[in-house]
């Protein structure tokens, strides 16, 4: 039997939530009789961390610059990143791991690779740690180290940026990026068929992200000038946002607009749609892709987003 401890991160968004959706899925399938538990890194740690990870969304909408300098900062500072949250998670951490026994760590958030191989060495405990890369491309080094098991890489990009940052080619293993099965359909209905059938009515889902963006309102005005688009608004937490939509955009909400907060039928709405228009975060971006659905990206977070529209994993 084997134990598997997750790291992951809670309230970054909602892709790590998805990534270990999907690997617990699957490891559930190959192997029925594994046993894992998932824990959200930061909320072992102290006050500081905790509230870096709560007001991560907000943060980074708000203020990309200074998000995209900070991220760009933790490559040179990676040592001083590494013993901070060390310092920060070690007793949470090694209480957990004295409870559930593992045989296996898995990181699928960047902060706790380096750290949690530090713990573990202090500690003396040989437990194999395994970096799951949760972005495509402009990967921070934090992903990088030495003394883990395996790197595991989404793309080429990624793997690439794992060498340059010294890592073994023995370590490093492109498998792709963690999808829900449910976006897996292998029996999807041709979308050109579908596009050419409803030309007269053209159904396009808007994705602000899960903390919305008023960017929403000007591409949803520009598309409404066009009679034949029915549009589906998801503008995930953000509150302020769904009322300021139906506010602007009253006459059209209930008619040619439907809003959405935060939804889990993400799946549903996408085949409901014959376009797709979203921001470049990686998880909705492949689920995406492996539905078939033609999609325009209108941007990205600066830092681990930055160069997610021109990655060859969507080519």
């Amino acid at each position: 039997m084997n134990r598997i401890l997750f790291l992951s991160s809670e309230y970054t968004g909602s892709g790590h939530n998805s990534i270990i959706e999907a690997l617990c899925a699957q490891l559930l399938r190959l192997s029925p009789d594994t046993q894992f538990i998932v824990l959200d890194g930061f909320e072992l740690g102290n006050r500081l961390l905790r509230s870096s990870s709560r007001n991560y969304d907000s943060f980074a909408v708000k203020f990309p610059l200074l998000w995209g300098l900070i991220y760009q900062l933790s490559a040179p500072f990676k040592s001083i990143v590494n013993r901070f949250v060390a310092h920060s998670i070690r007793k949470s951490l090694l209480d957990q791991i004295s409870a559930f026994h593992p045989d296996l760590i898995v990181s699928v958030h960047n902060l706790f690779v380096g750290s949690v191989l530090n713990i573990l060495n202090q500690a003396n405990l040989d437990i194999p740690v395994i970096s799951l890369i949760a972005d495509l491309d402009n990967v921070t080094p934090l992903w990088a180290d030495k003394r883990a098991k395996y790197i595991l890489c989404p793309s080429d990009e990624a793997k690439e940026r794992m060498l340059h940052a010294g890592m073994r080619q023995d370590q490093l293993v492109l498998n792709g990026f963690p999808v829900r099965s449910e976006f897996s359909d292998k029996y999807l209905p041709d979308p050109q068929e579908r596009f050419r059938a409803r030309l007269k009515n053209i159904s396009i889902l808007l994705i602000s992200g899960s903390q919305g963006s008023t960017q929403v309102i000007k591409i949803a005005k520009a598309l409404l000038n066009d009679k034949r688009v029915h549009l589906t608004i998801i503008a995930g937490h953000n509150t302020r946002l769904i009322q300021f939509i139906n506010r602007t955009l009253s006459a059209y909400v209930g008619k040619r607009i439907t809003v959405y907060g935060f939804t889990k039928e993400i799946k549903a709405r996408m085949m409901e749609a014959d376009l797709l228009i979203m921001r470049a975060s990686p998880n909705v971006l492949m689920e995406a892709v492996h539905l078939c659905k033609p999609v325009i990206v209108t941007g990205a977070l600066r830092g681990q987003e930055a160069k997610n529209p021109k990655v060859r994993a969507l080519l």
